[in-house]
Order: structure tokens, then C-alpha cells, then sequence
């Protein structure tokens, strides 16, 4: 049998080799990229050092200079609500169209602070004491804005989001004012954020969260209904729906309602008084200040996302008329406003519509990954029914009660501040839209201009004197002031005021620590009357101004004359400081001048110099 042959073997083979190392083992996909890649441990550190970051920018913006501007009107009437007891609060509020919610909290809040931390009654009712709630829930709100966000966009963009609203103009004055707007706009980030994250969540807790904000939402104002028909559209609209979220959202409706109505029945003459009566008399100010047109229209975005409702320049006899500022205001227009200010401004309204739009361009995927699509309930088409519906509204309760379309028996105020809780709305909007631009650089530039001129008007509203004028004017002269001689100063003022809580003696006052909740409502008491100086305010007419220097003159128990008027930038002529010199004689000496720019409304762009001069007789002595 033949047996098979056997190769042979290859001498290059059968040679000695040197020996080779074991190869290592293959790396993982995850390890191969290490360098390059974040753990979860390291993004979890990365989010949570950004989210502090923007929180703690947001809580800057709204708690440094809180108790710079002097209260306004709104807010001086809003102290003198809460001063009293409960009940009192609750009876002052007998005429007005505000429910509860803010005023208990607002009084709560004072009372912790006189009979909890022990402040003096003279500094618990400051501007900073009495600002700080409002500001605490502002910086929650930047918080609540993440939260919402998620309900919409990824991690990343919402965080973005979460910026936009930590340095946004608009939502940082108001969450710096006395009022309600503060905890509403936080109550509407809540609720819309619950409601859609009720919608998607399997869990049950998020039905009851949701039912307890819709009564925290119309607790601070009535408003609040405004959203109940926009959560409405989006559950008949949505994609899948739940046996529970019908019934469930009905229920919550109908508790707001009864919350509605109980404080109807508490106050039953409240729905008659603060609505028909209004409509019958109407409100003086209405038709020169809340006229409707294209041009307030389409400024909505922009105010609410930049703090500015594009350049009033100059001021139309409307603004003029509002605020009082004389007949030849305009004569001397040119040192009175910012004119490369509007102009860059209007340049940024513009930038930010034409991001808006484009925004609704899919240029690019919103997520990675198609899946992710179903983390998040929200849509935006969602968000633009948020914004639409509650401007339709607004719209049509502006015209006239004679128009057959209107929707309220007299005009509604159609003030920013009302529509307040659609800025996150639109700081939603821009998010998404910078975040579909382009290319990243394109969307990196646009982020930073937005995030960059919004910081920029904040700090602007921070450091330039808003409101009344009074405390920048009357600082200087607490000095000169002696109450035991009260007859022996003589104050007159450039501004016109027609609120007693304008009154410049009630600021006067409060440099004074006398407390103003010793004040009546509406007026001053007339026992205090006697610590304040004798003032006038003359408006803007030089002769006005040439009597009063002539009589003080001739007056030889006047002591200080103060001149504080917004005639600054007047070098020359009747009123010019060698003019008033001359008409008072060598017997009175300039002893101070202050110079200050009031900014009449944050939202508004040009400016007034306040000139604050005080005279003395020689003679004359500075009480200690």
C-alpha cells in the first residue's frame, strides 16, 4: 500500500525566530475615544457647574442695586396695602381687579421681617427689604425656565434657554418690582412646564403639581386664565391622549374657577366695581398712553427679549403729554437723548425678528437622534399658540367699547408688564431658533449677540435712575434740611406730579426713616406734614422759575433754596446758575450742585439731566 509522502519541511521555516510579545487585546470602542469623550461623572460635574453658574448670574442681576430706585406709585400703593393687618389687606383690595396671592405673601414677608428677624419698622418697609421676595422668586424662575425648557429641547439648548432668562431685561425689572408680576411669571413657567410634563410623565404625581400651579396661577393674577384655552388646543391636539387627561384637566379648570369665584363671593361688590365702573368712567390716561398699532404690535418681541420697544425718537406728543416734559422739550431733544443708542437698538429689534423667523426654517435636525423625539412632549407649534391666542386677545379688548369686536366694556391697558407671562414664551422661541441656525459658528455669534445685548440692557436698567427722581433729588438736600425749621427751605421742583405718591415729600420722608406704613391710603397723614419743607412743583416754565427766585429774594426767613430742575443742559439765559445768582443778590451762596440723568421708562430711550442746585443764605447755618 503505498503511504502518503509527507512534505518537507521549509529550511526557512524550521529556522530559529526571536520571540514575539503577545498581542495585546483589542480596546474597546469607549476606551479608543477616551481622550476625547467626557464620562457621564465629568458631564454630570460640566451641567451642574453651568446651571450654577447661570443661576448665580441670574440671582446677580436681580439682587444688585435692588433698593436703588425709589418706589413708584404702584409700589408705594402696594406698601400701603399690606401695612395693616390681614383684613385690612384683604379691604384694601375691595375696588381693585388683583386676587390674593401676592398681597398675603407680600405681608407674610413683612411680617417675618419685623417680628422674625427683628429689623427696625423704619428699614423693614425699604425699597431692598421689600423688593427681596419679588427678587427671590425672579432667580427661581431662572431655574423654572430649565425646567420648562426640557419639556421642549435638549439638555444642552435648554440651558440656553436657562440664560436667555437669567440675563433678560424684561423678566429682571420685574422681578425688582413690588407688584405681582415677579411669582406670576414664575407660576406661568411652573404651570405650562407641569402641564407638559404631565402630559408625557407616566407618573402620578405630576397631575396634582400641575393642579396646585393652575391655583397658584390665578392666586397672583387673573391673568392666568389666559392660558387655560392655550392647554386646551394643545390636548385636543395631541398626538396620543390618556383616559385621565380630560377629566384630569377639567378637574383643575373647575378648582381654579371655585379659587375664582370664592374671592368673588368674598368681595361682592368686587366684579361691579372694578370692571362696570371702570368702563363707565374710564381711566383719564387710557387713550393717550394704550393706543394699539402696528407699530406696539410688532414691538411685543422685542421688548420682551431686549427690554426695548424699538426707538421712540423723538417722543411723540403722546410719550410728551404722559410724562409731562413741557412744551419745549423738543426744542433741546438733541443733549436730552441717546441717538446712536436708538439707532443700535433698532438694529438689534431687527436682527432679533429676522432670527425669529428664520428660526422656523429646518435648517437643521433638532435632535440627533429621531427616537429622542418622544422625551419631549412640548411642540412648537405649542409655543406659537402661546404667544398667538393671548395677543389676539389683547388686541381686540384694546379697541374702544363702541367697536362691536371689542372684548372688554372698556379699553384694556395694553402694557407689557399685562402680557409678562408670554416673555418666556419668547425666549422658547429664540432658543430653538438660534439653535436650528446653520452651521455652529453661525449659531455661536448669533447666541452671543442675543445673550450680549441682553446683558447690556439689564445692566443699563440697573445703573441709570428709573421712575421718579425724588430720592436722587432730595439725598443732597436731607443735608441742609432742618425740621425744627421746616419753614426755612424752599424746594422747587422741574417735574409735575399729579398721584399723592409721587409726592416728592413722601420720599423725603423715607430718607427721614419714618415708616411709611404710618401713611393712609392714598394720602399722607396731616401730622407728618409739618417734618416736610416747602416745596412747589413748577414744570417747565422759566417764569414760574424767575417769580420763585425773586420771592425768595425778599423772603429773609428762607434759609436753603433748592433748585432742582431739568433745565441741565440750559448754559445760558434766565436760568442759568450766574442768572439766578444775580436775582438772588450777593447774600446767597452756591453751596452744591448734582447732576444726574433720570432714564423716564426702562423701556423708552431718551433722557432728562436733572440739575439739582441748593443755595444758602451766607448767614445762614448748617444744622448738625
Amino acid at each position: 500500500m503505498n503511504q502518503p509522502q509527507l512534505a518537507k519541511p521549509d529550511a526557512a521555516a524550521c529556522a530559529p525566530t526571536a520571540p514575539q510579545p503577545d498581542p495585546a487585546p483589542p480596546l474597546p470602542a469607549a476606551a479608543a475615544h477616551h481622550r476625547w469623550t467626557l464620562t457621564p461623572g465629568h458631564k454630570r460635574f460640566v451641567f451642574w457647574l453651568g446651571f450654577s453658574a447661570i443661576f448665580a448670574l441670574g440671582a446677580f442681576l436681580r439682587f444688585w442695586h435692588l433698593g436703588k430706585q425709589t418706589l413708584w406709585c404702584d409700589e408705594t400703593a402696594t406698601l400701603s396695602r399690606v401695612s395693616g393687618n390681614f383684613t385690612y389687606m384683604l379691604n384694601s383690595l375691595w375696588t381693585q381687579g388683583f386676587p390674593p396671592g401676592w398681597y398675603a405673601m407680600l405681608w407674610a414677608w413683612l411680617q417675618f421681617l419685623k417680628n422674625t428677624v427683628h429689623v427696625a419698622p423704619g428699614m423693614a418697609t425699604s425699597a431692598t427689604n421689600l423688593r427681596t421676595l419679588g427678587a427671590i422668586l425672579g432667580t427661581l424662575n431662572v431655574a423654572g425656565a430649565y425646567f420648562l425648557a426640557r419639556q421642549f429641547m435638549s439638555r444642552r439648548t435648554a440651558l440656553f434657554v436657562m440664560l436667555l432668562v437669567a440675563v433678560n431685561p424684561f423678566l429682571i425689572y420685574y422681578s425688582r418690582d413690588l407688584k405681582m408680576y415677579s411669582a406670576f411669571y414664575l407660576m406661568v413657567t411652573l404651570n405650562m412646564a407641569l402641564f407638559f410634563r404631565w402630559q408625557k410623565g407616566r407618573h402620578w404625581i405630576w397631575g396634582p403639581l400641575y393642579i396646585l400651579s393652575g391655583i397658584g396661577l390665578i392666586a397672583f393674577d387673573l391673568l392666568g386664565w389666559l392660558l387655560i384655552p392655550v392647554q386646551l388646543i394643545c390636548m385636543i391636539f395631541k398626538r396620543r391622549h390618556r383616559a385621565l387627561d380630560m377629566p384630569i384637566w377639567i378637574f383643575s379648570v373647575a378648582v381654579m374657577g371655585a379659587c375664582t369665584a370664592g374671592w368673588y363671593k368674598y368681595h361682592s361688590a368686587w366684579l361691579n366695581r372694578a370692571v362696570v365702573q371702570h368702563g363707565r368712567m374710564g381711566i383719564g390716561w387710557l387713550p393717550r398712553y394704550n393706543l394699539i398699532n402696528w407699530h406696539t404690535l410688532l414691538g411685543a418681541p422685542t421688548i420682551n427679549i431686549l427690554g426695548i420697544l424699538w426707538p421712540i425718537f423723538p417722543p411723540s406728543q403722546r410719550i410728551i403729554s404722559w410724562y409731562s416734559l413741557g412744551g419745549d422739550y423738543r426744542n433741546h431733544l438733541a443733549t436730552r437723548t441717546l441717538p446712536w443708542l436708538a439707532e443700535w437698538e433698532l438694529y438689534l429689534a431687527i436682527l432679533t425678528i429676522v432670527i425669529l423667523i428664520t428660526g422656523l426654517i429646518p435648517w437643521r435636525r433638532w435632535l440627533d437622534k429621531k427616537q429622542d423625539l418622544e422625551k419631549h412632549p412640548g411642540r412648537w407649534w405649542q409655543v406659537g399658540v402661546w404667544i398667538f391666542l393671548p395677543t389676539v386677545y389683547f388686541a381686540l379688548a384694546s379697541l374702544p367699547p363702541s367697536n362691536p369686536w371689542s372684548l372688554y366694556p372698556h379699553r384694556v391697558i395694553w402694557l407689557q408688564r399685562y402680557m409678562g407671562f408670554m416673555a418666556v414664551a419668547w425666549l422658547l422661541w429664540l432658543g430653538a431658533a438660534i439653535a436650528r441656525l446653520p452651521g455652529w459658528p453661525v449659531r455661536v455669534v448669533m447666541g452671543a449677540v442675543m445673550v450680549l445685548a441682553m446683558l447690556a440692557s439689564s445692566l443699563t436698567n440697573n445703573l441709570i435712575c428709573r421712575g421718579e427722581p425724588w430720592d436722587f433729588i432730595n439725598r443732597p438736600i436731607i443735608k441742609y434740611y432742618n425740621p425744627k425749621d421746616h419753614l426755612g427751605m424752599y424746594i422747587a421742583y422741574s417735574m409735575e406730579s399729579n398721584h399723592p405718591k409721587d409726592d416728592p415729600g413722601v420720599s423725603l420722608l423715607e430718607l427721614q426713616h419714618i415708616p411709611l406704613n404710618t401713611l393712609p391710603v392714598w394720602h399722607l397723614s396731616p401730622d407728618l406734614w409739618y417734618k416736610i419743607p416747602r416745596y412747589d412743583l413748577l414744570g417747565d416754565n422759566p417764569d414760574r422759575w424767575i417769580s420763585t427766585i425773586r420771592w425768595a429774594h425778599v423772603n429773609k426767613g428762607l434759609h436753603t433754596l433748592v433748585l432742582a430742575d431739568r433745565m441741565g443742559d440750559i448754559h445760558a439765559g434766565p436760568l442759568s446758575t450766574p442768572a439766578v445768582e444775580k436775582l438772588l443778590g450777593k447774600q446767597w451762596k452756591l453751596v452744591k450742585v448734582v447732576r444726574f440723568n433720570w432714564y423716564f421708562e426702562w423701556q423708552y430711550y431718551f433722557y432728562s439731566p436733572i440739575r439739582v442746585r441748593i443755595f444758602r443764605r451766607i448767614a445762614a447755618k448748617t444744622p448738625a
